[in-house]
Formats: C-alpha cells, structure tokens, sequence
C-alpha cells in the first residue's frame, strides 16, 4: 500500500472503482448463494458507497496519503448526492 502514488485523481478513480465493483460483488454473491436478491437495489447501493470509507479511514491514519484520501471522500460524497438525487429524496 505505501508504493501507490498520493494522488487526488487516483483517489478520484478509486473511490469510484471500490463501489461499483462492492456492488457487483454483493449482488453476485447473494444470488449464488441464496438464488434471489432479498435486499432492493437502494440498499446494496448504499452498501457499496459505504464501503469506501474503512479503506478511507485506513488510507489516511494508517499510510498518510491525504491526496488519495480526499480524492476518495470528494468521489463518495458525489456518489452519495447521486444517490440522493436518484431516488428523489430531496425536491427542487
């Protein structure tokens, strides 16, 4: 983990990366195992935005990579107002 590079974009990606492929893995993983999903879609999504922030907590107290952090945080906060926006919880 301390040769990845301290880089706000490569946080950017990453933070979007660990979502989108957390929520592959759950969906894959509950209907191998249980042959249906019992959870909606909302709930894995805000399951796998939720994810980043172990790996951000860890980037930043552990390896001292604040640009990668941020990059991380800045990425979840737009994948959380996203997700907001989509399931139309706020009105304008």
């Amino acid at each position: 983990m301390d040769k990845l590079k301290d880089n706000f974009f490569l946080g950017l990606l990453l933070g979007v990366l660990v979502p989108m492929v957390s929520y592959a893995l759950i969906m894959s993983l509950l209907e191998l195992v249980l042959d249906s999903n019992p959870l909606r879609l909302s709930t894995m999504q805000v399951i796998a935005i939720f994810i980043n922030f172990p790996i951000f907590r860890n980037l930043l107290l552990k390896h001292k990579k604040d640009k990668l952090g941020r990059g991380m945080l800045f990425s979840t906060f737009v994948l959380a107002f996203w997700y907001i926006i989509h399931h139309n919880m706020i009105e304008f």
